[in-house]
């Protein structure tokens, strides 16, 4: 190509333009020979110099272009693929197409206002005449989208070149005036779409804000002047191009819509009068592109929707009858809106949320409008679910963002919660999990009646009990994490859920079945929860649950729920006291009773866990446990020592060769400090709870079965407390023989030292005969060491009562003994005379009359027979013991005569008269 145009080489030359005329007029027609380039630059120059004969130059230049487009196909056939390679070496007829380019562009930059119009429009016609033309070539026809078109094309050297000439015509207008190349552009588009639609969207992407914009414009004149609405001429060839370009730049498209409609609602008094009509069509114009294409419909209800408020609506209203003239009318422009309400597959929210607003307005008009158009939306969608079955992208959105309308069911407007729920209930239509959020979120949220029976009616159209299964676990999951949540509050509502059988019954069985479902997760919560208001709602849940009246729980069920109903039991011991303690006791031995009558499995699993905790765990404070003795940092001893001490002493018989300690070496026993801060009252309320919880256990249709439960109690207890298996039996061995069994009876005596709560525990057994008889082991070692103790302080010649713990312990074994009939008269009378005996004297009754009597006569089950009520009992004519286990207590009463003559005389001086009779 040569190094520049006739142009820049001569621009002060003179030009004789006949013979230039006559030499085109020749060459275009073939009548002489020329070079081709050098014809073009003459061509050129006509075009500049000589307006008449613009159009011939530019319909030559239109042949050389068709005639480069035919060559570069024909090469492109003789090619195996398009990615084949290409002559690079430019052709004459190229370099006079570059040629062409190179002047072109020279003429539009030196007077873009003269020339880019006319370039623009020239190129973008040739580019749709030739578009349209090779449609059929097969290399054309088989591009599949639109960028393999692109690709093929923009590799073509004339069809790039008008590409390249267009967007500098667009480049240099872009600060004057860019409407007419717009324009051209839209009606070329019109003219040969779809096959024009790569040189939209090259254009587009080149100038996205600047396309977008002024296609729009150009529609919405076209859209005004026409009066024609959807049927307008260019509104299609506007959505092809938007929709072209909506891939890459959706977001300039919402931002232009957004603007444009903005733009609808300022007042400017400059206005003419073709603006102020512009102004009016914008939003009619804005709903028919929506309604023509689904991607502008997402970018209307991504920005423009969210832009809408009660205010904006307030300017919308004068507007609104010369919309239904462009739209065909009232009813066509509601039918319109609620289509494109139905196709918003985001800010669907919003849209009710808009509506309910507005029908809460004051102004007149805009509540009505807003009413009927939910009544007519709602409607709407509920036919299309009913009769058609399709999805619906509204609903879909609504599903996307149901956090959003689920506090509109607990609103105090009436309309906000039909709404809501009229949602709800659609979206229940097509699949019931997915309202099981919005159960989850009223079951916790609902306050009231009203909006629990908005629950209901969900639940009447959503599976019923399925969904309300899964809502209760949605809820129980979501109570720790929510702190918006009110946990009480979720409890209260399954509560009256549950206490609504008698209006519908399907309600009852939809929650009791939801509730059985999901017992692990509501046992756990029965556990872990602190708060004591939470945890009584609980277990009035738990209470209606396990009632007599349904179906019995599994066992599995049962099992979770017997140990949640423990804890409970212990919480209101910790967390409550007075009533609430007591109403709280009241409902765990409910359940207890409830559960263990169910499963025998139950009664076990709660009485172990009674006990053990209340022996066992920190929990034993509220009985009043002893903390473990302790002194404070004794000077060390070594019990070696203390042993080698006895060496050098004579062995005697039944004398040991080693000291046993049970304190600290060289001070005597542990000082014990109880460091228990519960009161003395509150201790005997616990554990009154405890025993009524274990009688609650306990319970049973039949005295048998009553009595089985309370032997569980007492072999438990001698399972917790005997550290030993060997020796547990009932008999009571020789008195010698407790030297092997020493240290386990000062085991057993240390726990009922620092555990009083064994006491109650033994007492209760005692009075269910003969279940005492299974703590023979306890009280055998109590009984031993009693009397090692008492002897001791009869070697110290400790008067009568000194020792008052002492005395108070034996009062409580031989009342317990007496209670339980294990000692019969008179020897259960033991307790009322040892107060006033000196320990020696209670040493001789220990052994010769409590310990020989035992050990002769074992404590079993066997000597207790039942009578006609049921109860077992032992009968005192026919137990009482022989004399030499009584003489001795005949004797110690004759010698404190003075202060046991009355009971002399009831136990042996009348029995002495009758023996006589």
């Amino acid at each position: 190509m040569e190094s520049g145009s006739v142009i820049r080489t001569a621009p002060t030359q003179e030009i004789n333009l006949d013979p230039d005329l006559y030499l085109f007029l020749q060459g275009a027609n073939g009548g002489i020979e020329i070079n081709p380039l050098e014809f073009a630059r003459t061509s050129l120059q006509l075009l500049k110099n000589l307006p008449l004969v613009r159009d011939a130059v530019l319909e030559y230049f239109c042949r050389l272009f068709d005639s480069s487009v035919a060559s570069y196909l024909a090469e492109l056939d003789q090619q195996n693929c398009l990615n084949s390679q290409m002559s690079h070496n430019p052709t004459q007829e190229e370099n006079t197409l570059m040629e062409i380019h190179s002047v072109l562009c020279s003429y539009v930059k030196a007077n873009p206002e003269a020339w880019a119009p006319i370039i623009s429009t020239w190129s973008l016609e040739l580019l749709g005449s030739l578009s349209s033309k090779y449609i059929g070539h097969s290399r054309v026809a088989s591009t599949k989208n639109l960028n393999d078109a692109l690709h093929l094309w923009m590799s073509c050297r004339a069809t790039r070149t008008l590409i390249d000439l267009n967007t500098q015509c667009l480049t240099c207008l872009m600060h004057y005036n860019t409407e007419t190349c717009i324009n051209a552009l839209l009606v070329t588009s019109v003219q040969h779409s779809p096959n024009f639609d790569w040189v939209v969207a090259h254009v587009g992407s080149s100038f996205p804000h600047t396309v977008i914009t002024r296609v729009l414009s150009c529609g919405l004149k076209d859209f005004f002047q026409t009066e024609q609405g959807g049927k307008a001429p260019k509104i299609n060839s506007v959505v092809g191009i938007l929709g072209h370009l909506a891939g890459s730049h959706l977001a300039d498209i919402s931002v232009a819509l957004l603007e444009l409609f903005q733009w609808s609602f300022e007042e400017n008094p400059n206005d003419n009068e073709d603006t102020i009509l512009q102004k009016v069509a914008t939003v009619p114009y804005i709903l028919e592109l929506a309604s023509l294409s689904t991607v502008l419909l997402k970018s209307l209800s991504t920005d423009v929707l969210l832009s809408l408020n009660c205010d904006v609506i307030h300017k919308m209203v004068p507007f609104a009858p010369k919309w239904c003239n462009y739209l065909g009318g009232r009813i066509a422009l509601q039918e319109l809106v609620i289509h494109l309400s139905l196709g918003c597959s985001s800010g669907g929210e919003f849209v009710f949320k808009l509506l309910l607003d507005a029908a809460e307005d004051p102004y007149q008009p805009v509540s009505n409008n807003a009413l009927e158009f939910i009544e007519l939306l709602l409607k709407e969608m509920g036919y299309l679910l009913h009769m058609r079955r399709l999805r619906i992208p509204l609903l879909d959105c609504i599903q996307s963002n149901i956090l959003s309308i689920q506090p509109l069911l607990l609103s105090d407007q009436p309309l906000r919660n039909y709404t809501a729920c009229c949602l709800l209930k659609m979206l229940a239509w097509q699949d019931w999990n997915l309202v099981t959020g919005s159960l989850s979120y009223m079951l916790t949220h609902s306050s009231n009646d009203a909006q629990l029976a908005n629950l209901v009616q969900l639940l009447e159209e959503s599976n019923g009990s399925k969904s309300l299964n899964k809502a209760v676990q949605l809820a129980l999951t979501s109570i720790g994490q929510d702190d918006g949540c009110d946990p009480c509050q979720f409890w209260d509502n399954l509560y009256k859920l549950m206490k609504w059988d008698l209006r519908d019954k399907m309600v009852l069985q939809t929650t009791l079945t939801a509730l059985k479902d999901n017992m692990r997760c509501v046992a756990k919560s029965l556990v872990f929860t602190n708060n004591i208001k939470e945890l009584h709602t609980i277990a009035n849940v738990l209470e209606q649950v396990s009632s007599p009246q349904h179906h019995p729980l599994g066992v599995q069920n049962v099992l979770w729920v017997t140990h949640a109903t423990v804890g409970y039991f212990y919480s209101c011991l910790k967390l409550e006291s007075g009533l609430g303690k007591l109403r709280g006791c009241r409902v765990a031995n409910k359940l207890f009773t409830r559960l263990s009558n169910t499963f025998p499995a139950a009664r076990n699993t709660a009485l172990r866990a009674l006990i053990e905790i209340a022996l066992t765990s920190k929990t034993s404070s509220l009985f009043g446990n002893i903390s473990k003795p302790h002194t404070n940092n004794p000077p060390t001893v070594s019990l070696l020592q203390e042993n080698l001490k006895q060496g050098t002493s004579t062995l005697m018989a039944q004398k040991h060769s080693s000291v046993f300690h049970t304190g600290i070496i060289g001070f005597g026993l542990r000082s014990s400090i109880n460091n228990n801060s519960v009161d003395e009252d509150t201790i005997k309320t616990n554990t009154s709870c405890l025993i009524a919880a274990i009688t609650a256990c306990c319970q049973a249709e039949s005295p048998q079965a009553c009595l089985d439960a309370i032997i569980t109690v007492a072999l438990l207890l001698v399972e917790l407390i005997s550290p030993d298996v060997m020796y547990n039996g009932l008999p009571w061995p020789e008195e010698d023989f407790c030297k092997v069994t020493v240290e386990r009876d000062l085991h057993i005596c240390s726990k009922l030292k620092t555990l009083p709560v064994i006491w109650s525990l033994l007492h209760f057994i005692a009075a269910y005969r003969p279940t005492l008889c299974y703590c023979s082991v306890i009280l055998r070692a109590v009984a031993a060491i009693l009397v090692s103790e008492w002897s001791t302080a009869a070697q110290q010649k400790k008067g009568i009562g000194e020792d008052k713990l002492l005395l108070e312990k034996t009062i409580k074994l031989l009342s317990i003994m007496s209670l339980g009939q294990l000692l019969p008269p008179p020897l259960s009378s033991l307790k009322e005379a040892i107060p006033h005996l000196p320990p020696n004297q209670v040493v001789m009754l220990l052994r010769e009359c409590l310990w020989n009597y035992m050990r002769d006569h074992v404590p079993s089950p066997a000597l207790f027979t039942r009578d006609s009520s049921g109860v077992m009992w032992r009968d005192p004519t026919l137990s009482r013991p022989p004399r030499q286990y009584t003489e001795t207590f005949r004797i110690i009463l004759q010698r404190n005569i003075g202060k046991l003559g009355q009971l002399y005389a009831q136990l042996f001086f009348m029995h002495n008269e009758e023996s006589q009779v």
